[in-house]
């Protein structure tokens, strides 16, 4: 158990995924202090899970209006030729409010600290930020917070923040891949194997984290045949699994955790409520003294992030 802090401290912003307007509204609905948003073209995922730029100003103009903040996903690897386009969007969400950009590439972490110096940058879970050699790198580099997994234990981030000064996201909920996140290089291969069947492979048109086409196909996700002299011995699908740590987020507060964050893009606007609305009654309550029971921390299965 880590030391404890003063109940008055215990003041770490609840952040939920937006994947869609209606999922931003149901998340403040449900007590988010702040969501995260893609921009279409310029977050992982293609489609799935992003705004359009009108979208995404409506969705600061409600967050403000209610007090709350809005994150921006832009977690690829954007091509060299494509940064300046990247830097100019975001220079015009930086007018309408935007509070903070979450980034997966150092070089257009650089870029934003020079363009907008004011703007708070967070380091994607993509990075691979594990121990505190890493978070003291990114802090130097500029970055205002790092997202760290789910899998850390209470005593690695009180060890961490006891020497930064950096601000830390958990990642309490998400889905552990047998990949590192956001360092495969599967829709790549995936990719290539397709154009193999009609024509030789191209040559990679974009960055790995782009999948080559700016989207993740979510393979390791579907089932994986395993073929002896042409006939099928096995299928099974690669290894993940789900990280709840509810029942654990009051050692996680007194470690010194700064945004408990939720996992998710991809669910429904009313998972994105439930979730959230489970998330904000225990962050609450720890808050006010008191402890979560674990049979109320168990998430039903439903509410389990599918893909991210």
């Amino acid at each position: 158990m880590v030391a404890s802090i003063g109940q008055a401290e215990r003041q770490a912003i609840l952040l939920a995924p937006a994947g869609s307007p209606d999922a931003a509204a149901q998340a403040f609905a449900a007590g988010a202090d702040a969501v995260y948003a893609g921009l279409k073209g310029w977050s992982r995922g293609g489609a799935r899970g992003e705004l359009d730029r009108e979208q995404l100003r409506q969705c600061i103009e409600l967050a403000h209006g209610l007090g709350r903040k809005v994150q921006l996903a832009l977690n690829i690897i954007p091509r060299p030729a494509e940064r300046e386009r990247l830097l100019e969007e975001l220079g015009e969400a930086a007018e309408w409010g935007l509070d903070a950009v979450i980034v997966n590439d150092l070089g257009v972490l650089r870029d934003i600290r020079r363009r907008l110096p004011e703007m708070a940058i967070t380091v994607s879970i993509g990075c691979g930020a594990l121990n505190l050699d890493d978070v003291l790198f990114y802090q130097d580099l500029g970055a205002s917070a790092v997202v760290l997994p789910g899998y850390l234990e209470p005593r690695e981030i009180a060890a961490i923040k006891a020497k930064s000064s950096i601000a830390v996201e958990l990642m309490l909920h998400m889905v552990e891949e047998f990949t590192q996140l956001g360092k495969c290089w599967m829709p790549s291969y995936y990719h290539f194997a397709a154009a193999e069947r009609i024509q030789p492979a191209p040559r990679l048109a974009g960055s790995v984290k782009r999948g080559g086409v700016g989207t993740c196909f979510r393979i390791c996700q579907q089932p994986w045949k395993l073929l002896q002299e042409g006939v099928e011995v096995d299928c099974r699908v690669l290894p993940s699994r789900q990280i709840s740590r509810l029942a654990e987020l009051g050692e996680f507060l007194e470690a010194g955790v700064d945004v408990v964050k939720i996992q998710g893009r991809s669910l429904s606007a009313e998972m994105v409520g439930a979730v959230t609305a489970r998330y904000r009654s225990a962050l609450d309550a720890w808050k006010c003294g008191g402890r979560v029971d674990w049979d109320a921390a168990v998430l039903p299965p439903m509410w389990t992030v599918q893909g991210r």
